[in-house]
């Protein structure tokens, strides 16, 4: 069951029901907005990105447990830390989560496993949202051969180590 029409530009819930949305098998695939997302804005240049999103629910044989799998393709501007100019960042998150009611047995599931407890519909956005602030890069960068810096030789790829002429300097051993 698809919430959504084929249309990629499709507008996605502004909450959800994980554990209803796994009961029915249902997938969400939309456009959501960098504005939608005002923490991961704070990080880009401006709010004009945007993230597709494609995730499916499902209900776990056996257990009272509901997962959450997709994909969440990003673009957005960011400042470029090698070169400090602009550059448009492109990043993948495939979120795997699982939802339980309160008291459900939560306990029960492996200790590694991401478990959210629901007991109230859950804002969409602040989902994607987390996902994405795990996926961004640290660092964002361009590629070193796409890099403004490397023309400036900021940055010089097998370049001779600084400190050897100092090897030279040391004094020999008597």
């Amino acid at each position: 069951m698809s919430l959504t029409s084929n249309d990629p530009r499709s507008r996605l819930p502004a909450t959800i029901d994980p554990i209803d949305l796994g009961e029915r098998g249902a997938r969400l695939s939309g456009v959501l907005p960098l504005k939608a997302m005002p923490r991961l804005a704070q990080v880009c240049l401006n709010e004009a990105g945007e993230a597709r999103v494609d995730l499916t629910f499902d209900r776990s044989e056996g257990h009272e447990v509901y997962t959450m799998r997709g994909a969440i393709d990003a673009t957005v501007r960011v400042t470029c830390q090698r070169c400090l100019e602009p550059m448009e960042l492109r990043f993948h998150a495939q979120p795997e989560l699982m939802f339980v009611r309160p008291l459900a047995g939560a306990a029960s599931l492996a200790e590694d496993a991401e478990v959210i407890e629901v007991d109230k519909p859950l804002a969409l956005s602040e989902l994607i949202e987390d996902e994405l602030l795990l996926a961004m890069p640290m660092i964002p960068m361009h590629e070193f051969e796409a890099c403004p810096a490397r023309e400036h030789g900021a940055v010089k790829r097998g370049t001779t180590n600084p400190f050897a002429a100092l090897k030279q300097r040391k004094p020999t051993e008597r």
